[in-house]
């Protein structure tokens, strides 16, 4: 079976375009380029040039644009120079990233020699260093995005995609002209105003929010529209005058009309033939598009990166996507093995310049003619006094494949084996030596790991770290806002009538400038009808931004603080404001609806009160009390001792800036965190204790062994018992972790979604139109988590990999909404095991069911346990193989899948019996 995943990406626009010209358009030579001067630098003598223009005048085309491009691109070496420092690059952050001890080996040295090959026949140069690699999401963020393009280059794509628009020249529009000037005497004949009107109307619906001003079905000439307004404004005046001098008068301003067109077009075409002499640098130098990109502009036409990070999979990065075209527009990344397969000799890496082991980077350039010329296929004479300059003040070495013998190359392919071996030798050789101090220190170490991970959790699960992500109450005030949000949101069909196909960009945006005015339009006049009308008439919205900034800042406030509310309503608002804060949007808008969510910690911050949070009190005012078996007596004391921790905390920080009511605002606020951590948590933690009551990793029951084997009862994994058990524990427990840092999660979710800088592409993932964007602060918030419970268990199952900004999981809103949907899943199974006494002391009935048909209470729970814990943990759930398995996101699919099928279950009328009536699961 199969098991390679690829998919393609679109590359940045500008970059694109600057990649395209530069990899495709080859310099000419010194002659060529005089005699294409010579030639663009078209009519040689002013008699020919008028001569030129007075027949196009009368023929109503435009001059030819034939723009020359002239390439600015590094020099090969220092091209060369840019991808071999990309080598000590990653060496340098291995070696800091590795253990002192671990460095001094000999089997560690490998590590530091760089492999560099060459292939005559495909024109191909490898170079390979053994470093830090790059993991998928490195190859998107670093290569598929790039470096920031400097201005020069910006403009440089800009006047490149115009030129590539056309043709690189202009086109015979006399046809076209002839037409538009029918149309304009008819409406100078005709006495209807109303039809003017449509025509007016019908221009203004295809309006161009790029910065040009100009009507999307007529690019070339942006001055029609007017001219066919003057014609409708002048047939308005003409219908009003009499019929006995209305011919003569329509004739003569006709005849004004045609030398008006005639002077523009002849205006028009100078201001053309103009830039046609002057061509367009095109900028790929290291400082307009970064170093990579670069350097491959000036030696290759065709990229292929195979890298592999100690913390991902294997993947293949290519550009162009198709190794059939020349397209730069899109990369593609490739996965050619299973995940958590790493690329050994074994697997068929088996050449000098193939990645082996733990991590890697290998560079694999087609090189272009001038590259080949210089003579970057020939290693002895012309690659190895280059790379010996570029070493000579380096650490590191380099071998060529040419320029070593067999037994050497042996030696280095053997030479990540040996390093594996060595590492695992040298690990058990320390363990038996301290076998026997580890023993008789078992308990004292076992208290300060227990302090140091007490210590760990405080530090971050402590009320000051929390309040900098715990949104602030909503006041009296902000809930009538809040209800205006939710009701413009939920009468709008912004998602539906944006997140479609268009025919252009440029509709799309005329249909996002359309729908999110309307948004802004309908919250003022709901607030204040005269100003909303002024709004309709004159269009001023910045004029309203604080208020717009406040209104979305309340709703997305309210929606961290109750991640179970909003679902349907959030979505829009969130993606409407994504598309308001867009490169594309934002200049038309002239202000950002973005704002800064109001927090707990920004709000004592600017009122000098955040020695409130330091206070050893806050604890037990903020404590949520819970009954949990407790006596009245009980419940009352704890309700007494909070209330006395509160006044002590409101009398003794309140100041001339901060009062005793804005304390309790703060300090019943993070108790709502904590109310919401401990509503969510508490599923996970019983199911936890599930686990540990009625199964053992050790002990296998006769009919109760949760080992899993791939393609049984739709399983996609293969676990034996313990596996199994350690897998649902440890998922179960990344599960809690994340619940416990939701906030900051959405936090940083909300960051990514409306960033500035990283834009989303509006993809067909297999389930519809998704924005797909990548998610850069939610995924580092994710590895930090993730890193954590791998440091709580004691031996990490399955893979580590999370899904983010790809088809799986499009973008930080899906993903957020995916995860608050674990007490939907988790709480409903406890319900069901703790409600099972209850209806069998209620029904004789019931009680006789349950003991007749499953054996009892007891046997019931553990036969519903034993089914979850091993179908619910087991890989399946997705449309294919590939989008399934033990990574972080199919965990949490493999649960869902449990769900679709309890219907199908022997317990289910046990389930509807103790009240069950559905997940609520939902995707947004």
């Amino acid at each position: 079976m199969s098991h390679v995943s690829s998919a393609s990406y679109p590359l940045s626009k500008p970059l694109a375009t600057l990649i395209q010209a530069g990899v495709v358009y080859s310099p000419p030579e010194p002659q060529q380029q005089q005699q294409q001067q010579s030639l663009s630098s078209y009519p040689p003598h002013r008699e020919q040039e008028q001569e030129q223009e007075e027949a196009h005048a009368e023929t109503n085309t435009v001059l030819p644009c034939p723009r020359p491009l002239y390439l600015q691109v590094e020099s090969q070496t220092d091209a060369l120079q840019h991808f071999v420092r990309n080598c000590f690059v990653a060496i340098d952050n291995l070696l800091f990233a590795t253990p002192w001890a671990q460095r001094q080996r000999s089997s560690f040295q490998h590590r530091q020699l760089i492999r560099v090959a060459t292939d005559e026949d495909a024109c191909t140069l490898t170079i390979t260093d053994l470093g830090i690699g790059m993991t998928r999401s490195d190859l998107i963020n670093s290569l598929g995005i790039g470096s920031r393009l400097s201005l020069h280059a910006v403009q440089a794509a800009r006047d490149i995609d115009a030129v590539w628009s056309t043709g690189g020249s202009g086109t015979s529009r006399g046809d076209e002209k002839a037409g538009k000037e029918k149309e304009a005497l008819d409406h100078w004949n005709h006495q209807e105003g109303e039809e003017n009107d449509d025509a007016v109307d019908d221009d203004d619906d295809d309006v161009d929010y790029n910065n040009h001003g100009q009507d999307e079905r007529d690019p070339s000439n942006g001055n029609d529209s007017d001219g066919q307004e003057s014609t409708c404004s002048s047939s308005s005046s003409s219908s009003s005058s009499s019929s006995s001098t209305q011919s003569s008068s329509t004739s003569s301003s006709w005849e004004d009309f045609r030398k008006g067109q005639s002077n523009l077009d002849k205006n028009k075409n100078k201001e053309k033939k103009q830039r046609c002499r002057q061509g367009i640098q095109v900028p790929c130098q290291a400082k307009d598009i970064g170093s990579f990109f670069a350097a491959f502009c000036a030696i290759g036409t065709r990229i292929e990166i195979g890298t592999k990070s100690k913390f991902d999979d294997y993947y293949i990065f290519r550009l162009p996507a198709d190794s059939c075209k020349s397209d730069y527009s899109y990369f593609s990344i490739t996965r050619p093995m299973e995940e958590g397969v790493k690329p050994s000799v074994e697997n068929g890496f088996d050449s000098l310049t193939d990645v082996r082991g733990e991590s890697g980077t290998r560079v694999t350039i087609t090189l272009n003619q001038s590259a080949v010329e210089a003579g970057f296929l020939r290693q002895e004479q012309v690659l190895k006094p280059l790379f010996e300059k570029f070493l000579e003040a380096s650490p590191y070495s380099v071998v060529l494949e040419k320029c070593c013998t067999e037994q050497q190359k042996r030696e280095i392919i053997q030479a990540t084996q040996l390093e594996l071996e060595d590492t695992l030798g040298q690990e058990q050789l320390e363990e038996d030596e301290n076998e026997e101090e580890e023993s008789n220190h078992d308990e004292v170490q076992g208290m300060q790991k227990d302090k140091d991970m007490a210590q760990e959790f405080h530090n971050h699960t402590s009320v000051k770290e929390r309040a900098k992500f715990i949104p602030l109450r909503l006041s009296m005030g902000e809930r009538k806002m809040l209800r205006l949000v939710e009701a413009a949101m939920a009468c709008c069909d912004y998602t539906t009538e944006i997140d479609k196909p268009f025919k252009s960009t440029t509709r799309r945006m005329h249909t996002q400038m359309k729908h999110i005015t309307a948004v802004l339009r309908g919250m003022v006049t709901a607030c204040d009808y005269t100003a909303g009308q002024k709004l309709l008439t004159e269009e001023y919205y910045s004029d309203f931004e604080q208020f717009f900034r406040q209104v979305f800042e309340i709703a997305r406030r309210h929606k961290i603080m109750n991640p179970e509310k909003m679902r349907t309503e959030y979505g829009k608002l969130i993606y409407l404001l994504q598309d308001a804060v867009s490169p594309s949007i934002l200049p038309h808008l002239s202000f950002s609806c973005k704002g800064d969510v109001k927090t707990v910690y920004k709000f004592l911050e600017t009122r000098g009160g955040l020695s409130l949070l330091e206070d050893p009190l806050i604890e037990i005012a903020t404590r949520e009390v819970l009954a949990e078996k407790k006596t009245r007596a009980q419940i009352s004391h704890e309700i007494r001792r909070k209330e006395r921790a509160v006044a002590h905390l409101k009398q003794h920080y309140q100041n001339r800036l901060l009062s005793s009511e804005d304390i309790h605002l703060c300090l019943y606020s993070i108790c709502d965190n904590d109310s919401f951590l401990n509503s969510n948590r508490v599923p996970i933690d019983k199911i936890i204790n599930y686990l540990h009551q009625f199964f053992s990793p050790d002990k296998i029951e006769d009919g109760y062994s949760l080992s899993i084997v791939d393609g049984q009862d739709g399983s996609r994994l293969s676990h034996s018992h313990e596996r199994q058990f350690y897998f649902a524990l440890q998922s179960l427990t990344l599960w809690r972790d994340i619940i416990d840092d939701m906030f900051r999660l959405w936090a940083m979710a909300e960051d990514d979604l409306l960033s500035e800088s990283v834009s989303y592409a509006l993809q067909d993932t297999g389930q519809g139109f998704q924005r797909v964007q990548q998610s850069p602060l939610t995924y580092r918030a994710m590895q930090k988590i993730l890193s954590r419970v791998q440091a709580k268990v004691s031996n990490w199952i399955g893979s580590n990999v999370i899904h983010l900004g790809d088809h799986n999981v499009p973008n930080a809103l899906t993903f957020i909404d995916k995860y608050t949907q674990v007490p939907r899943i988790l709480a409903p199974i406890v319900n069901c095991l703790e409600n099972l006494e209850r209806i069998c002391e209620e029904d004789d009935g019931v009680s006789k069911l349950i003991e007749n048909g499953f054996g009892g209470v007891e046997q019931l729970k553990k036969d519903i346990l034993y089914d979850f814990f091993k179908s619910a943990f087991d890989g399946s759930g997705a449309d294919n193989f590939y989008d399934a398995g033990s990574c972080i996101d199919g965990r949490l699919t493999s649960a869902w899948n449990w769900c679709s099928q309890l219907q199908d279950k022997p317990f289910f009328c046990i389930f509807k019996l103790t009240g069950f009536t559905g997940f609520d699961g939902e995707f947004v």
